[in-house]
């Protein structure tokens, strides 16, 4: 009885004017708990290969940052950022979810399985999935990585920014379509923000694009 008038006090607390982020956080998560009970196919297959995708990101991200000089530091570090708390998300629902990290094959058929049979473009973009290496599409090779480890200045934050380009390119109709058929809201809602997000960071590395 006592435990429950404590928690019926810290909720009150939380609703209050003085809410933290780390309160609204923590009060969402409550709610979150229930829908993360029950994922589906594309929740499970968002999130392994959503978190996968992210992974080359962010080690694009860091080479950049690793090797020689750059002007794209600012751009680098924001898309490091919000890809490790991203990841972060997907690993912690796996793990909720008693999943693997990783899917078990190449390719994307979890994109069959949504709530319509897939259009002409969706049909695409999976049979592009299929024949790519890594199992999506633009993802960086070995020796694209190593051409942008050994470059320096304005050589380098070209190639960068060409990847990097290719690489949300590759990932906006995963995102797409995750945002309307996953079972779970917290899926949908990362998914949804993690299209809008790329949509704006690939108009940001447009205009450093054309400053050069």
């Amino acid at each position: 009885m006592k435990l429950r008038r404590l928690a019926g006090i810290a909720l009150l607390l939380l609703a209050g004017a003085g809410l933290t982020e780390t309160g609204r956080r923590f009060a969402g998560r409550a709610h979150e708990a229930p829908a993360l009970a029950a994922p589906g196919p594309v929740d499970i297959g968002f999130a392994q290969s959503m978190r996968g995708h992210h992974d080359q990101a962010v080690v694009m991200s860091q080479i950049l940052l690793d090797h020689g000089s750059t002007r794209l530091a600012g751009l680098a570090r924001s898309i490091q950022t919000a890809q490790l708390i991203e990841i972060g998300e997907m690993k912690g629902w796996l793990l909720l979810w008693g999943k693997p990290l990783l899917p078990a094959t190449a390719g994307m058929d979890w994109m069959l399985l949504g709530r319509t049979p897939p259009d002409a473009a969706l049909s695409r973009y999976i049979a592009d999935c299929r024949a790519a290496s890594g199992g999506m599409p633009g993802l960086a090779t070995s020796d694209e990585l190593n051409r942008l480890r050994n470059l320096d200045g304005d050589a380098r934050d070209r190639l960068f920014l060409q990847l990097m380009v290719r690489h949300h390119q590759g990932a906006l109709p995963m995102a797409h379509f995750a945002a309307r058929n996953a079972e779970t809201e917290v899926v949908r809602t990362l998914a949804a923000q993690i299209e809008v997000q790329q949509m704006e960071e690939l108009g940001a590395m447009a205009m450093q694009a054309r400053g050069r």
